[in-house]
């Protein structure tokens, strides 16, 4: 599965940037959506992207490390990308505010999965192992 659940994320994501609010009922949805919600929305939805990336990358044989780098500048460049396009979207407008939202999904969820307990454990038994060689 790897990498092309990422893309169908991606695939949403951009269906989302590309509906125009108060036209159909997807728009019509988006249209009674409070401003900070649709701002606020960016978090989560870029960390889950940076994550999908990460876990597709890794299950394709990149180090966690160079996984992550990866999936966070796919989903930075990724979001910017989406932004621009709203420029052509009627009713949207092209907002940093987005793009920064976008990036601070992107970093916390770095940070959670740099962070995470089990990581920490394993490389702790990974030096002390090493140790005992």
């Amino acid at each position: 599965m790897g990498i092309s659940l990422a893309l169908l994320y991606m695939g949403l994501l951009a269906l989302g940037s590309a509906m125009t609010p108060g036209v159909g009922m997807a728009g019509s949805l988006l249209a009674l959506c409070p401003p900070e919600l649709t701002n606020y929305s960016h978090m989560p939805a870029y960390g889950l992207l940076t994550w999908l990336l990460l876990t597709g990358l890794k299950q394709g044989g990149c180090s966690e490390r160079i996984a992550l780098r990866l999936a966070m500048a796919a989903a930075m460049i990724f979001g910017i990308c989406m932004e621009v396009m709203q420029g052509f979207v009627p009713g949207r407008v092209v907002d940093g505010g987005d793009v920064l939202f976008n990036m601070m999904g992107i970093g916390l969820t770095a940070l959670i999965i740099r962070s995470a307990p089990e990581r920490r454990a394993y490389a702790y038994a990974e030096r002390s192992l090493a140790q005992l060689k």
